[in-house]
């Protein structure tokens, strides 16, 4: 009688694989990180400029004062685009929360402490409805200081192509994505 010979792992082989791969997760955690802050950077950056963009708009088709408010220095607030003066809840075109989708960005205002970016109906800056210095730009920072990701920046200036997504990290002043003063 013939017996075929039992086939599979030993178990000296499965802990040699075992310990491959977690050698090789160990390996990839801190690229997996940098990605994830990187994709909350960018999903946030998206939103803010997508909310400017949109105030923008609005106040152009409308013919009248917009204006776009950042909540907070965290994630955990969001923007409003809304008429001037409505008060909180009503007037609001549209609102966006950094906790959907960028929950550990971290943002940074200039002016400092300004909050409030104010378009007029022909599309550029006007005088905000509380008389502050208005928004005219958005860091966008990873919130625990991870080494190596990579903030982005919304620069506001007015007129048809006054809002811009740029990286500070980009020193040739022919690529687009060059942070320039609007």
């Amino acid at each position: 009688m013939n017996r075929t010979p039992l086939r599979g792992f030993s178990l000296i082989e499965l802990m040699i694989g075992l310990a491959l791969a977690v050698i090789l997760l160990l390996l990839a955690a801190p690229g997996y990180a940098l990605w994830i802050a990187d994709g909350h950077i960018r999903n946030a950056t998206e939103s803010v400029a997508s909310g400017m963009r949109l105030a923008w708009s609005e106040a152009v088709k409308r013919n009248t004062p917009v204006e776009f408010i950042i909540d907070g220095t965290t994630a955990t607030g969001g923007w409003d685009v809304n008429v001037p003066g409505t008060g909180p809840g009503t007037g609001i075109f549209q609102s966006g929360l950094f906790a959907e989708g960028a929950p550990r960005a971290a943002f940074g205002k200039a002016p400092v402490g300004a909050t409030t970016v104010t378009f007029t109906g022909l599309g550029t800056i006007g005088v905000n409805a509380d008389a502050s210095a208005p928004l005219r730009e958005v860091v966008v920072t990873e919130s625990s200081g991870l080494a190596g990701s990579r903030p982005l920046t919304v620069l506001v200036g007015g007129g048809r192509s006054g809002i811009k997504v740029c990286d500070p990290a980009v020193t040739d002043t022919t690529d687009g994505r060059f942070c320039t003063t609007l």
